[in-house]
Formats: C-alpha cells, structure tokens, sequence
C-alpha cells in the first residue's frame, strides 16, 4: 500500500520554466510596441495585472508517479490550457501493484489490516487471471486480467499546461474543501515551479486566497463566505 506521502512529482523542464516570465514578456512586448530589452519586467507586469495570453505557449512539464488512479482521474478533468497522457493499465504486473490506504485507514488497526488482505487478494488473483489467459493463448491477458483493478491502484502520468491552467489547478484543488489525495498531488506540482521560480508563487494559491473570500458552499473557516 502507498500513502499521499508517496507521491512523486517532478518537472521536466525546470531550467526552462526559470526563463518562462521573460519569455512572457518577449511574446507581448508587441501590444505596446515595448521594446524588447524590458521583456523581463513585461512579463511580470501582465502578470501581476492578469494578462496571461502571452504565456499561453509555454507549458510546464510534470512526469506525476505513484498516485492513485482516482487522483489522476480527478487530475484530467482539467482540460484549457492542459495537455495529458495516463500511463495505460494494460501493462501492469504483480510487482507494480499497490494500492492506495487515506489516513483514517492507516489509523485504524482493523481497517488497516483489511485493505493488506485486499491488495494482497486482488494481486493474486489478477496474475492468475493473467497465467491462465496467457495458458490460452491470449496475447491480450493483461488487458483482460485488468477488469479486476481497483481505482485506489498506483498509476503514473505526463501532465503539461500552461500559466492559465496551473492557476486555474492551485485554485481549485489546494482548497481544503478539496479531496486529500488531488490536494497533495496540487500542492507537490506548484512546490516545483515555485523552486524553479520563486516569483509565481502569488499566484499558485487557493482561490479563497487569491479572492480574499470564499466562493464555497461550506467554508473552511478561514475567510468569510461571498466577501461578507
């Protein structure tokens, strides 16, 4: 079994990004026939005023690993200014099997016990599902044995998007109304970009933060609800 704590997030093209807010800069400096020697500040002042059309060309690269499948699922439903491809369960073997345990599960001895019963079950009777329909001659008996994985299983996948779209994930999913395993996944990608440019990092918040009040039907607490 694997935790939140397991997670593995890492940016591809962190060198890359470090130059990204000048690049911003660079693609509008043409709006204002601003010279190109002031892209670095341009680039920071769209930002700060919201102008984000000159970044939608640079995309920031994640390669996410060992995350419940339920989290990417959640993950993909982002779909302006996001670009993904889910690692396929065709392929999966007994070795690579696990499956995720949330907290109250690990807290609670009996439970605990029960999911180790479970993930140790279903890993064998998927690869004997897989044996027997390879003994067949079946050339597809992983993809058939899949049926019986569960959507808590370890998965992996290639995420891009772009300045848009990473503010648009900080906003929705490190709310804490937000689901604990897509929080954790939110909070590990946005740690990334801000080690590789610290100055994104107002803008990579929860939308509560960034609004200064909550947009929820059921506050947290920490601002108050509609501005009020």
């Amino acid at each position: 079994m694997f935790t939140e704590k397991d997670f593995k997030v890492t940016l591809m093209n962190k060198e890359e990004v470090s130059g990204f807010i000048k690049k911003h800069g660079e693609f509008a400096c043409i709006c204002y026939n601003t010279p190109i020697e002031r892209a670095e500040k341009v680039g920071e002042h769209c930002m700060a005023s919201g102008h984000l059309s000159g970044s939608r060309h640079l995309y920031f690269v994640f390669h996410i690993s060992n995350v419940p499948r339920f989290t990417v699922d959640q993950l993909v439903r982002h779909e302006v200014g996001v670009v993904k491809n889910v690692q396929s369960l065709r392929y999966v073997t007994k070795d690579e099997f696990s499956v995720y345990a949330p907290p109250e599960v690990l807290a609670d001895p009996e439970r605990k016990w029960e999911f180790e019963r479970a993930e140790d079950y279903l890993k064998y009777t998927y690869s004997l599902n897989v044996k027997r329909f390879q003994e067949k001659g079946h050339e597809r008996a992983n993809e058939i044995a899949r049926s019986l994985l569960p959507i808590g299983i370890s998965t992996e996948c290639s995420f891009a998007c772009n300045l848009e779209g990473l503010i648009n994930l900080a906003h929705k999913r490190l709310c804490t109304r937000a689901e604990l395993p897509i929080r954790a996944l939110a909070k590990l990608m946005v740690k990334e970009v801000i080690e590789a440019e610290p100055r994104y990092a107002p803008y990579l918040v929860s939308q509560c933060d960034h609004l200064g009040y909550c947009p929820e039907g059921h506050s947290c607490g920490k601002y108050p609800k509609g501005g009020k």
